[in-house]
């Protein structure tokens, strides 16, 4: 269960003493069994808020609902012993069903998978025996045993179909949302109405009696996938409780296609087409959210990928296949515009005596340092790369060689100022000017680097300038070494 949820749930049960939840669950469960005749219910809301509350307040509720159930069936003309039996049972069948909620999904204040969905129906299923055994056995302990399979589904049925409809409607309402904008608003209240309008329809027997209604309970269908398919979970569980609402009610005042079926095929029926819009919305829901969340991920990664690609592992710097691409399409964007690049290559003095004296955690750290100090030099149109080792590039366009110069003599005072955290290295510094200097990429990298080593063979902390334009081949520049020492 994620720790925000469970913290907000911790707070909600908190802000009322024991007594009171017990009571609230009480008067809740009371209510919702009364809410449809005697011998009339065909669904049990009662069955789905006791699962609610348990999974909400903690499974200590419990008396709660069996206190509630006891006065539902006692009002309801039930013996003393006939109800005492029966709140038994619901009181066991909602600890049951919420037990394996949590075990099995957590808490579910909306479903992440089409598992889940799945996972909850079934659990309904089974914990539901619980409850419709005990009413058998109340009726059998009291002399009544007439028909008692037939009573046994009705009541199964009842409490199934009350966990499936209304638990999963509590449980999205028990939490705050407020991502919602008046655009997805109206077009809800777009799809509700036709929905609602088509429900109310089908199942009044308002229809035309050439047009047979049982075919056309699938044409609620389509609205159910598109709510699914649009909105939120919270949505879409209202929307096929309102519909279930419908023609339940319809169906219990005698009404629509199902009430008119073969006799003792109605229950059936609606059972079949109340769990089939419920559980296919949330299961398509639920399936469209963990793709869109797959996404999310996979893009995510994508871009965590990219940059890994790009960056330094150490320093958090481009690295050097990231800045051939961006130099080589700025010296494309340069010759466009006729302006000027300049690229700064800078490497540390006395380096490999801090690895060798300090350890190269040292040296990593230096490094860190040198990446976070040429931050603070560059614009926002720069980049500063790690070119390999102590070597570091800075590529600045639109910088013409004065301004170059400046900012690199201030990079080497800064080094110099630094000497204290920065375990006393210094900078040495070549720069080099397109076109000024040459008009290839990786002509323009040499001859920087190659002013670079003769700051370094006059004495290192200091800036050279690179001299004036050189062969793109720059056959004459010095080989490059496998890695300075100094």
């Amino acid at each position: 269960m994620d720790a925000a949820v469970h913290s907000r749930t911790a707070r909600y049960a908190g802000s009322l003493s024991y007594a009171g939840q017990v009571l609230l669950v009480a008067i809740a469960y009371f209510a919702a069994a009364k809410l449809l005749p005697s011998g009339a219910a065909i669904v049990s809301p009662a069955a789905g808020i006791a699962l609610s509350a348990l999974l909400l307040l903690g499974p200590a509720a419990w008396p709660g609902v069996w206190l509630g159930a006891a006065l539902a069936f006692v009002s309801a003309e039930a013996s003393l012993f006939q109800a005492v039996l029966l709140a038994g049972g619901a009181a066991l069948e909602a600890a049951v069903a919420a037990l394996l909620v949590r075990r099995c999904i957590g808490l579910p204040r909306s479903f992440d998978r089409g598992e889940d969905v799945v996972e909850f129906a079934a659990i309904a299923a089974l914990s539901a025996a619980i409850g419709a055994t005990a009413a058998v056995a109340a009726l059998a302990w009291s002399g009544s045993a007439q028909d008692l399979g037939a009573k046994w589904w009705a009541h199964w049925q009842a409490d199934s179909m009350g966990m499936v409809i209304i638990a999963p409607l509590l449980l999205n309402w028990s939490h705050r949302d407020a991502s919602k904008t008046p655009r997805k608003t109206l077009e809800m209240l777009c799809l509700a109405l036709p929905t609602l309008a088509a429900t109310q329809a089908i199942f009044s027997d308002s229809l035309p009696a050439y047009l047979p209604s049982l075919p056309l309970t699938f044409v609620i269908l389509p609205f159910v996938i598109w709510a699914a398919l649009r909105f939120e979970q919270r949505e879409v569980v209202t929307l096929s409780a309102l519909i279930c609402a419908v023609a339940v009610w319809q169906t219990v005042e005698g009404h629509g296609p199902f009430a008119s079926a073969l006799p003792g095929a109605t229950p059936l029926l609606l059972l079949a087409f109340t769990g089939t819009a419920v559980i296919t919305g949330l299961v398509l829901n639920a399936v469209v959210g963990e793709r869109s969340r797959a996404i999310d991920a996979l893009a995510q990664a994508l871009k965590t990928l990219k940059e890994e690609a790009i960056r330094d592992p150490l320093t958090n710097l481009y690295n050097r296949r990231f800045l051939h691409d961006y130099l080589g399409r700025e010296l494309v964007r340069a010759k466009r515009e006729d302006a000027r690049i300049a690229v700064l290559m800078i490497d540390l003095d006395h380096f490999k005596r801090v690895n060798d004296t300090a350890g190269h955690a040292a040296g990593d750290e230096v490094l860190v340092r040198l990446a976070t100090l040429l931050k603070r030099y560059i614009r926002g149109s720069d980049i500063a790369c790690r070119f390999g080792g102590e070597e570091f590039t800075l590529v600045l366009p639109n910088a013409t060689l004065q301004s170059a110069q400046a900012r690199a003599e201030a990079i080497c005072k800064a080094v110099r100022e630094e000497g204290g955290r920065l375990r006393g290295v210094t900078a040495s510094v070549g720069v080099a000017v397109f076109p000024d200097s040459t008009a290839d990429a990786d002509a323009l990298l040499r001859v920087a680097d190659r002013a670079l080593y003769e700051a370094k063979d006059r004495g290192r902390d200091q800036v050279r300038i690179a001299s004036s334009r050189v062969p793109a081949t720059v056959s004459t520049l010095r080989p490059r070494k496998p890695r300075r020492a100094a």
